[in-house]
């Protein structure tokens, strides 16, 4: 669903100008009404006044002691948010950087959290220590190396274990490079994606990077701009106050993708994109501008999306995410657009608003700018209408209880190969979210010839959503409601008209290690295999209490193995000792 700031309606119904944007949907060059959009909202004066947030030391300040009062009362995680916060808004090399740096080692210290905490006091140290907190920090930081050593060598064991389970280490597909040999795409009046041959249980068949991605607002304190990755050790932009990254490595690639761009305008974007459609689309289409390479490229592209550029596509520039129209492929068979249009068309046309405010980015002539604005309008407005979210939900690990969590705010992204594949209730195929990488193993054997299938709501065993939600859900993904015996739950209270024959009861007894991931991690190559065995043995009875326990084995490993990966750690213990998330 496309949602509209509640500024433009309350604005628009009060002049009567909606009429004018009700019009120009009837065309059938989506920059129409775009175009229609800009010019009412320029017309009337209503464009939104946004005024761009600099670096302040002040601000910077007043998070951090906000972070400080947190720290005191025990409220380790607002603390971070708020240190988060403080390096957000602090002007490069200032004492509020630093600060803020030295305030977040501290509550890594607290909990535990050692060797992040060094990575904190060497930044603070190589910015240039203030002189006051220098000898405090060399205390903390020779007690943090002493206890860290222990920390570093669990670490490492555990990643040695997993490194080589689920690596995506295979002959690739020559027109996807994101895909394993073992799939093939068969063109006819549409793509479909099917095994090259028999698969068997665990296969990795794809890992797949997002074209473009989008933190969740609630997220965005604790979690990489770029890659999503949820890290104790972010650091801010330097151009803008909203935005953190990961690493270094991260933080340049995304201005080299889009943020370059983006950063200039980070706060209309905050003022306009309410949705995950809208933020992905404003990415999305900075990114392909930057792919293209030329604004000549961009007009001409402009005028071929959806099921027009499906046909004369190859599979390459339907499914790799390396090529820039495979965003223009998302299919645009969808019914009841004109809401979500009259919505996007204000949003778009205030993004172009200020886009041409930036210096330089649009052409300088007046008729190739004209051209390049028309080709902006088409381009979102295709975006905000059919290029379908894939969410995106990140494990994430309390290591001083040694726990670890589904996140259940998700973030989103595009997908060009597993975010096409067909829905299905009941998938043959399982997605391994990996911050911003999408891993895909088969999930049941699967025949040579065969669909491959994904549930991009997720899967049924693990999200086990109240059925008016699920419809809710499927409808705005898919603009239909399934009544299948999953998304009703009647598989619930059917379970014993789906019991084992008793050989299949004597395998699960033979076969079926029943073990805990977790303690047993030095037989995790063993376990793993026990595990796709049975599920390949019971993928008859997939509604069984029997095949629940073989899953839920399954998905224990998948999380173990996405919490080496990912290393996704927030601090999450509040006050009164509850867990949040």
């Amino acid at each position: 669903m496309f949602l509209m700031p509640t500024f433009f309606n309350n604005y628009l119904r009060e002049r009567g100008l909606g009429h004018q944007i009700y019009a120009a949907m009837k065309n059938d060059d989506y920059s129409d009404v775009v175009m229609t959009a800009l010019r009412v909202l320029e017309e009337s004066g209503s464009l939104p006044t946004i005024e761009k947030e600099n670096k302040c030391e002040k601000r910077s300040d007043k998070y951090r002691e906000e972070g400080n009062i947190a720290f005191k009362v025990g409220n380790v995680y607002r603390a971070l948010e708020f240190y988060n916060r403080a390096l957000m808004f602090a002007p490069k090399n200032s004492r509020a950087i630093k600060l803020a740096y030295s305030n977040r080692s501290a509550i890594l210290f607290k909990m535990e959290q050692f060797s992040k905490c060094l990575i904190d006091i060497e930044t603070c140290c190589k910015l240039g220590c203030p002189t006051d907190i220098e000898s405090k920090l060399i205390k903390r930081k020779n007690e943090a190396i002493k206890r860290s050593k222990i920390e570093n060598i669990t670490a490492s064991l555990l990643a040695s274990y997993f490194k080589d389970y689920c690596k995506f280490d295979v002959k690739t597909n020559t027109s996807i490079p994101c895909a394993s040999s073992d799939i093939e795409v068969i063109k006819g009046n549409v793509f479909k994606v099917v095994a090259a041959k028999d698969i068997k249980v665990g296969t990795p068949l794809a890992l797949e990077d997002s074209f473009v991605s989008c933190n969740n607002e609630e997220n965005i304190p604790f979690s990489c701009h770029y890659c999503h990755k949820m890290s104790l050790n972010l650091i801010p932009c330097e151009g803008c106050c909203l935005v953190l990254f990961c690493s270094e490595e991260c933080k340049e690639i995304c201005l080299k993708e889009y943020h370059s761009i983006e950063c200039q305008i980070m706060e209309v974007i905050q003022s306009i994109a309410f949705s995950p459609m809208a933020k992905l689309m404003i990415k999305g289409t900075l990114k392909f501008v930057q792919m293209c390479g030329s604004w000549k490229k961009v007009i001409s592209s402009s005028h071929c999306t959806g099921a027009d550029r499906i046909r004369i596509s190859s599979e390459q520039e339907m499914y790799d995410v390396n090529n820039k129209f495979s965003v223009l492929n998302f299919n645009d068979n969808r019914l009841f657009v004109h809401g979500s249009m009259y919505s996007a068309s204000f949003v778009c046309a205030t993004f172009i608003y200020y886009l041409e405010r930036i210096s330089g980015y649009l052409p300088s002539s007046f008729d190739e700018r004209k051209l390049a604005k028309k080709a902006l309008g088409r381009i979102m407005m295709y975006f905000s209408l059919y290029a379908s979210p894939t969410p995106v939900n990140l494990r994430v690990s309390d290591t001083k209880n040694r726990k670890s969590f589904l996140n259940p705010i998700s973030n989103h992204g595009w997908y060009p190969l597993i975010g096409k594949l067909k829905e299905s209730c009941s998938p043959n195929l399982f997605v391994i979210n990996l911050n911003k990488k999408m891993l895909l193993i088969a999930l049941k054997p699967i025949k040579m010839g065969s669909e491959l299938t994904v549930s991009h709501i997720g899967h049924y065993l693990i999200h086990q959503h109240e059925h008016r939600a699920k419809t809710s859900i499927s409808f705005n993904l898919f603009e239909n409601v399934c009544d299948c015996i999953i998304c009703t739950g009647e598989w619930k209270s059917q379970r014993k008209q789906f019991a084992f024959t008793e050989k299949q009861l004597n395998l699960y007894k033979e076969r079926f290690l029943h073990e805990d991931v977790g303690v047993n991690i030095m037989r995790i190559p063993d376990l793993f295999q026990k595990i796709c065995n049975a599920l390949t043995c019971f993928s008859e009875v997939p509604f069984s209490e029997e095949y629940v326990r073989v899953f839920t084995k399954f998905f224990e490993f998948i999380s173990a193995y996405q919490e080496v990966v990912c290393s996704n750690v927030v601090l999450i213990e509040n006050p009164d000792g509850s867990v949040r998330g």
